[in-house]
Parts: structure tokens; C-alpha cells; sequence
């Protein structure tokens, strides 16, 4: 059987670290005595998991060269929004070249950047997110059957209990609107909650086992 060394290695190897750091955090409680087990396989894991963090901050070193790859390669090919690659790497070029010679992410400089232009802009994102969002829920209002007739029902009544004019139009809604909140509300994320956790269980089960190999070729 032909065997490929570009699927058998990358398998071999995250089977073995992800094997170690889940051991590492079932016998984090064992005592030390048994055999030494317990202390060689937390060892292992922490030499594991300081690998992960040096092959991150490589990753994030690639991912910055291939922004600037990318949008250089973009001016020079006179694409379409080339303009807005050039303010990409001067900003960049320029938040550089003041974090390195003011001293750093808390210096003055670099707090007056976060400060001045990256947080306004984050508000003005979320403001335009806020818009959307209300458009987006103006639709969903749209009664078209029982399901959303439900919805819309709930929904006015949570909107309603949460600004201070509701308690008076009704006392009660308050009540009504935390009960939403804390009951039928809640029990549902919880359920979503389960379900996520149990499908990244299962993927991850698949992948210690080889049967998933997001990582390498599968063809």
C-alpha cells in the first residue's frame, strides 16, 4: 500500500500532541507518586503547548507578510480598490514605525492611535452593525404565520420590558420580560450551547483518531 508522507506525518503528529495536551488535562489532579506518569505527561503537554505558541506567533509573522503581498501585489497590478491598499500600508508602515520608536503598544503615541482613530472607527462600525441589525429584525417582524406571530409577540414584549416607559404602560411587563429572558430564552441557548459543545467533541474525537485531516491533503 502506497503510504504518502504528506498525509501519514501530519496525522501522526496531531494525533500525538492532541492526544498529550487532552491527557495533560485529565491528569492535572492526579499525585505525583504514580510512577511519575502524572508529572511526565503535564511536562509533555506544556512543552506541546509552548510549541503551539511559537507556531503562532510564526503564523501571525506569515499572515502579516501576506497582507502586505497581497495589497502591494494589488497597487502594482493597478487593480480595482488599489487605493484602499495604499491606506492599508501606510497605515500599517505608519502604526509601526510609531509603535518601535515611541516604545511600544502603551507608549503615548501608540495609545493616542488607539484612542483617536482605531476606536472611533470601531464605534462607527458597530453603529452601522446597529443599523443592520434593526433592518434585519423590521423584516423578521413580518407576520406570516403562527412561528412568527410567537416571535413578534415576544419580541415586542422583551423590547417593551427593557425601556423605562414600559413599567408605564403595564407593570408587569418587566416581570413578563425577565421571565422571557431567564426561562424559554436561556433554555434555548443552553441547548445551542450543547449542541455546539457536543459537535466540537465529536470533531475533535475525528481528528485525534484520523478520520478528519483538515490539515493535509485527503484526495
Amino acid at each position: 500500500m502506497n503510504l504518502k508522507i504528506g498525509r501519514v506525518l501530519p496525522t501522526t503528529v496531531a494525533m500525538v500532541v492532541g492526544i498529550f495536551i487532552l491527557a495533560g488535562v485529565f491528569v492535572a489532579e492526579w499525585p505525583g507518586k504514580i510512577f511519575g506518569l502524572s508529572g511526565l505527561i503535564n511536562q509533555v503537554s506544556l512543552l506541546f503547548v509552548s510549541w503551539v505558541t511559537i507556531v503562532a506567533a510564526f503564523a501571525l509573522f506569515l499572515g502579516f507578510a501576506n497582507v502586505i503581498s497581497v495589497h502591494w501585489s494589488r497597487i502594482q497590478t493597478q487593480r480595482p480598490g488599489n487605493l484602499y491598499s495604499i491606506v492599508l500600508l501606510v497605515s500599517l508602515a505608519a502604526t509601526l514605525a510609531v509603535g518601535f520608536l515611541s516604545g511600544g503598544p502603551n507608549s503615548d503615541s501608540s495609545r493616542f492611535i488607539f484612542d483617536s482613530i482605531l476606536q472611533p472607527l470601531e464605534s462607527t462600525f458597530f453603529a452601522l452593525l446597529a443599523i443592520f441589525i434593526a433592518t434585519a429584525a423590521f423584516r423578521a417582524f413580518r407576520v406570516r404565520n403562527l412561528e412568527t406571530l410567537i416571535f413578534v409577540l415576544f419580541a415586542v414584549i422583551v423590547l417593551l420590558g427593557q425601556v423605562p416607559i414600559g413599567i408605564y404602560l403595564w407593570a408587569e411587563l418587566p416581570v413578563i420580560k425577565d421571565w422571557i429572558l431567564n426561562v424559554p430564552a436561556l433554555a434555548g441557548a443552553r441547548g445551542i450551547l450543547l449542541g455546539v459543545a457536543l459537535g466540537a467533541i465529536a470533531t475533535g474525537l475525528r481528528v485525534l483518531i484520523g478520520a478528519d485531516r483538515p490539515y493535509t491533503d485527503q484526495k
